[in-house]
């Protein structure tokens, strides 16, 4: 299966686990593009993207033929698109979960809160 390190793999764990609780989510760090995406089940994903321009691509939508989800079941609430380097910041306040990715000199690209 493509995308053995990512959501469409994950989804073999046993719903006995962590993964059917509320406010789980998965945040990974090894791939070249900033994502949030959020599985048929529920479950969410979050992708820090590559730390510099120079390693970073754009991500295959959702429903590509050629992408891990050719049906296109998993939504994509973000796909960053320019490309660039760059971080996700989690920052937790008051109740509520921010998610923020910044490009690689610190410019917010987009945002994502959950409460």
């Amino acid at each position: 299966m493509q995308g053995s390190n990512s959501l469409h793999s994950i989804r073999k764990f046993s719903p006995d686990t962590l993964l059917g609780q509320r406010h789980f989510y998965i945040v990974c760090g090894d791939r070249h593009w900033q994502y949030h995406a959020i599985d048929p089940s529920g479950i969410e994903e979050f992708s820090c993207g590559a730390l510099v321009d120079a390693n970073s691509r754009l991500g295959r939508k959702s429903g590509d033929p050629q992408s891990t989800d050719p049906e296109g079941l998993i939504r994509q609430p973000y796909l960053q698109d320019p490309r660039s380097g760059g971080y996700l910041a989690i920052e937790v306040t008051d109740g509520k979960l921010t998610f923020t990715w910044r490009d690689e000199h610190g410019v917010e690209l987009h945002r994502t809160v959950k409460e």
